[in-house]
């Protein structure tokens, strides 16, 4: 019998008050949320400095990519840290970095010496150092809560993520707006450097969790084992697709934001702020299941509604709607993403989970890196409205021809002892 809604959410909320009731836990969130923040405001700072330097949808692109790809290159060895090395640890000297690339950042801005070439630059240390931390931040979670306490606190991750993603680009539109775009990098490198010393504080607390043993299969191993589970391989192909078609648009949106809305610095903050709610709204509404049958179907018509919106989004010339509708494009992004990740950590075999879970966090980077570059490029040689309306398109005929296939297969494999 299906518990009472009120019910489940006293019972969650139990297990928040729980988690939070772990002092390291609880420290590392609150540097970490002030870190996300942060990000999020350079971010929003990066694209808007570049918009306002070249005017160039080719080079959102191109910044967008400098910080993805070099990612993708390290994120393996940040993995293989991650495996030899304290959490916490990684993570601090990670921030550290992190801080010194932002406060470069700042430093440039204000010296007036930031060109789009030096931007790049720095992107792609932040990018590199993102990867190795990438691997890190994931294993966070388990390394600080108990077994019985890991949905909370992973559901705690999520939340605060999306809030930071909601206050980041709002707190940096009002900054951009004053003309202070160089006070955005600063206080990101502060962002950053609060987690540090939240990292430092909890840097002797033990696993709350046995690490898994180090694995030496390398990724085409992983590609192999996947054969055998053919719903998972669909599940990253969609992915892979949508980061590609549909996920890049947001890189774009300093170009959205002055030539399709003439919004101005104000206007981009929105833009994302809106995108931030929607996120917070699909993880709330479309929690994580335990019927992967539902789960597959939330992955198609989510992803549907998702690339249907970025369609919508790129022809309409009113702010307001277009901020509507980035609430729902943000909620349908979330909604799918949980329901991906939930199928494949309840149908993936437990022996090869991280494995999967590692090559599904580098499908999440590489799509949008390539993507970002593709959408940039094309968007200027042609226009925003015309690339969005197509790359729209394109992912949402992607999202049905892959989730048609994944639920027929679904119906096919229902029932096969040991089948995904």
């Amino acid at each position: 019998m299906r518990a009472h809604p009120l019910e489940a959410i006293r019972a969650r909320a139990a297990d928040f008050r729980a988690v939070f009731a772990i002092p390291a836990f609880a420290t590392y969130q609150l540097g970490n949320v002030v870190m996300t923040t942060g990000f999020w405001m350079q971010r929003i700072g990066v694209g808007w400095v570049t918009w306002q330097l070249t005017e160039s949808e080719a080079w959102l692109g191109i910044v967008a990519s400098a910080e993805l790809f070099p990612s993708i290159l390290t994120a393996m060895w940040g993995g293989a840290m991650a495996d030899r090395h304290p959490t916490p640890r990684i993570m601090y000297w990670g921030q550290i970095v992190s801080a010194l690339i932002s406060l470069a950042l700042a430093m440039a801005y204000f010296a007036d010496v930031l060109t789009p070439w030096a931007i790049v630059a720095l992107m792609v240390g932040l990018g590199a150092v993102s990867g190795v931390l990438l691997p890190a931040r994931l294993a966070m979670a388990r390394y600080l809560a108990p077994p019985e306490l890991l949905p909370a606190a992973l559901a705690v991750n999520s939340t605060g993520f999306n809030l930071s993603r909601f206050v980041g680009p709002a707190l940096a539109a009002g900054l951009m707006a004053l003309g202070s775009a160089g006070l955005v990098f600063a206080l990101a490198a502060a962002g950053f450097m609060a987690l540090a010393f939240a990292l430092h504080r909890i840097r002797d607390v033990p696993p709350q969790q046995a690490p898994h043993p180090a694995t030496t299969d390398g990724m085409l191993t992983i590609l192999r084992d996947l054969r055998a589970t053919p719903l998972i391989l669909g599940i990253l192909l969609l992915q892979f697709a949508q980061g590609i078609l549909i996920r890049p648009a947001s890189e774009l949106f300093p170009a959205y934001a002055e030539v399709a809305f003439d919004a101005g610095a104000v206007g981009l903050g929105l833009l994302n702020a809106a995108l931030g709610v929607g996120a917070i709204l699909g993880a709330l509404a479309f929690s994580k299941s335990r019927d992967t049958a539902q789960a597959l179907r939330q992955i198609v018509t989510t992803g549907a509604v998702f690339a249907l919106s970025l369609l919508v989004f790129s022809v309409t010339g009113l702010f307001w709607l277009a901020l509507a509708i980035l609430v729902v494009h943000g909620a349908a992004m979330s909604a799918s993403n949980i329901a991906a990740l939930a199928y494949v950590q309840l149908e993936a075999p437990q022996d090869r989970l991280g494995r999967i879970l590692a090559l599904y966090t580098l499908i999440f980077r590489v799509g949008p890196a390539v993507g970002a570059f593709v959408f940039g490029i094309t968007a200027e040689v042609s226009s925003l409205a015309l690339t969005g309306f197509f790359f729209g398109l394109a992912g949402f005929g992607a999202t049905v021809g892959i989730g048609t296939k994944l639920l027929k297969e679904r119906t096919v494999y229902a029932g096969r002892p040991g089948s995904y």
